[in-house]
């Protein structure tokens, strides 16, 4: 009977190991997935700032084009300029003003 034991002992140890390598492979494969994913987040979170960065440019431009826009709609909506636009490209006068031409 104790050769019955000796070979029944055996497939487990074998068992044994072939479980701990398999449960090592799998660790070994989810920290390399684990780092490999950290790289791939880092180069999006660089690409992230890029674009933050140039968007921020932008978004500077755009405000500097509304200040100049309200500047302009403030010149606009001015009576001298009106005036202004009356007379250079409608030929426009005053009453009772005297018109010289060359």
């Amino acid at each position: 009977m104790e050769a019955v034991r000796r070979h029944a002992v055996r497939p487990l140890n074998g068992g044994r190991i072939l479980v701990r390598i398999i449960v090592g492979l799998l660790l070994v494969f989810a920290l390399a997935s684990a780092i490999a994913i950290f790289f791939d987040q880092e180069n999006q979170m660089q690409r992230i700032r890029q674009k933050e960065g140039s968007l921020a440019d932008e978004l500077n431009e755009v405000n500097a084009d509304l200040a100049e826009l309200r500047e302009l709609q403030n010149l606009a909506d001015s009576d001298a300029y009106i005036e202004r636009i009356a007379r250079d490209q409608l030929g426009m006068v005053r009453p009772n003003e005297l018109v010289f031409e060359n």
